[in-house]
């Protein structure tokens, strides 16, 4: 992945999601569920709410289909996502079959579920898929309480297979996903850095699901710091609470030249970055994709002031 000038951080990457509106605009990215509205797993933080925007499928029949009129109607990629079974796993074994020696010029990534077994992890080497989305948990008390998911050796095992397949993989770490609470997210870095450290994607928990308090944002900052010690990119993904918090939290973590690139942003967050000297690149699609080829998102907001 092309990185930013490491030396003084003066490039600040920026990326608009398929599935997610930002100021009338959406991406040439699309986002599908292979499991329709439906998730049996019903994680505390999210129940099956982040699967209403995306594209529902059934079949692996509709995954071709609608893969075949992404690419026909000029989409750039497509985000493969869906909700688990009660084990964490999703329905990848029905599924990967068709896409193996699947010819698509998409940029497909998926989430691979939280359960992700080696099996599973082989049959997605065989695909066009080129990442996998983990959410990495450090706490067993927290992957118990919020993703219902009783055996910590399972998220053990998810990283353990999606590493050592060779797959790429685009880490997540939810900062304040214990009720809004600092808990693990220290020991989930850890846990990523024993297999590589080159990046990760922090995001922050959007409390209105789990109905929780939003994570302090100095405890957010401290997050942010310790995994800028351990990794050479650090992202702050699309998840995050919205309103004066994200300015606040935008500004913050610019000012401590704390990361390379973020999904979505506040105008509040652009114009801080143009005043610390930050050159501001835009991009389609989900802010894990390596970067290919710099797509301007909004051209028209280019002529007032604020890029």
């Amino acid at each position: 992945m092309e990185r930013p000038e490491r030396s003084n951080r003066k490039v600040l990457d920026i990326f608009l999601p398929g599935m997610i509106n930002a100021y009338g605009h959406r991406s040439r990215f699309p986002a599908v569920s292979i499991t329709g509205p439906s998730c049996a797993l019903g994680c505390e933080h999210c129940k099956g709410y982040l699967l209403k925007s995306m594209y529902h499928i059934r079949t692996p029949d509709e995954l071709l289909r609608i893969l075949n009129n992404f690419e026909k109607n000029g989409m750039i990629g497509a985000l493969l996502s869906g909700g688990c079974d009660k084990n964490g796993r999703m329905p990848w074994k029905r599924f990967l079959p068709v896409l193996t020696n699947y010819e698509t010029g998409l940029y497909l990534i998926a989430h691979g579920g939280m359960n992700i077994s080696s099996d599973i992890a082989e049959l997605f080497k065989n695909t066009p898929i080129k990442q996998i989305l983990i959410d990495i948990v450090g706490d067993a008390e927290t992957l118990k309480y919020v993703y219902h998911i009783d055996d910590f050796s399972v998220m053990e095992n998810t990283l353990k297979n999606v590493y050592l397949s060779d797959l790429g993989v685009a880490p997540h770490v939810i900062i304040g996903i214990h009720g809004g609470k600092i808990k693990g997210e220290f020991s989930a870095l850890d846990m990523l850095a024993e297999f590589q450290k080159e990046e990760v994607i922090l995001v922050v928990l959007m409390p209105d699901v789990m109905n929780a308090e939003t994570p302090d944002i100095k405890d957010v900052i401290e997050v942010f710091s310790y995994a800028r010690k351990l990794f050479k990119r650090v992202t702050l993904g699309c998840a995050r609470p919205r309103g004066k918090y994200r300015k606040v939290l935008e500004t913050a973590l610019l000012e401590n030249n704390l990361i390379d690139a973020m999904a979505l942003w506040s105008y509040e967050g652009i114009k801080k970055a143009k005043s610390l000297g930050y050159r501001v690149r835009f991009y389609e699609g989900c802010c894990s994709i390596p970067l290919r080829k710099e797509i301007p998102i909004l051209k028209e907001f280019y002529g007032i002031g604020i890029f």
